[in-house]
């Protein structure tokens, strides 16, 4: 598992970067043309446009998360599952504290963006396959380096509109640290603690 792609998703930019295949149905559309906004977004290192096409859960989830990089205790971590703590931790080891009670959630993806937390070689590998609508809620297979990725793509229509949700994307995530830390024998914050040591001081450096 790429370890900082967690700390990522707290960003808005974990969403995979291609043009999906030619869609039947208008909402199978709709939900290409997000995709298709998430891309350009990302591809202009446009951090902040992506916060938007998020759904209201994910919002919310994201503002937790950054709530509790900021208050710089213990008490804010300890009410977060494992892969929201990792992204709260990641927060605190790569944005100062001035930083973190400063910006904004778009302003951090745009942060993130300029220094290089996920780079050009992230988005040209990704991609986006058929698109399945039900009601609504809509899920897409992610393809990385032309290989189906473990979670797939996830869409809730919201006021009309389709939003990218990360919700599965966090569970997920947080299952992955719990099996990891269980099988290392380590409490998860000590794992999750371990994990953050283990990556680049900057993390702009793994992409050149």
């Amino acid at each position: 598992m790429r370890a900082l792609a967690i700390l990522l998703l707290f960003l808005g930019l974990s969403v995979p970067a291609l043009a999906a295949p030619p869609p039947g149905s208008p909402e199978e559309r709709e939900v290409a043309a997000l995709f298709e906004s998430a891309r350009t977004a990302l591809a202009q290192k446009r951090g902040a446009a992506v916060v938007p096409l998020l759904s209201r859960a994910s919002v919310d989830k994201l503002e937790q998360v950054r709530g509790a990089a900021r208050s710089g205790g213990d008490a804010g971590l300890a009410k977060l599952e494992p892969a929201e703590k990792f992204a709260a931790m990641g927060l605190r080891r790569y944005v100062s504290p001035a930083d973190l009670r400063r910006m904004s959630l778009g302003e951090l993806a745009d942060h993130g963006m300029r220094n290089g937390w996920l780079g050009p070689n992230v988005i040209g590998s990704s991609g986006l396959g058929p698109v399945r609508v039900r009601g609504d809620r809509a899920s897409a297979l992610l393809m990385v380096d032309n290989r189906p990725a473990l979670v797939p793509a996830d869409f809730v229509r919201e006021g009309g509109k389709w939003k990218i949700d990360l919700s599965g994307v966090f569970t997920f995530g947080s299952q992955m640290l719990k099996g990891f830390a269980a099988m290392s024998g380590k409490s998860e914050d000590a794992y999750i603690e371990d994990m953050l040591q283990k990556l680049p001081a900057k993390p702009a450096m793994m992409h050149r």
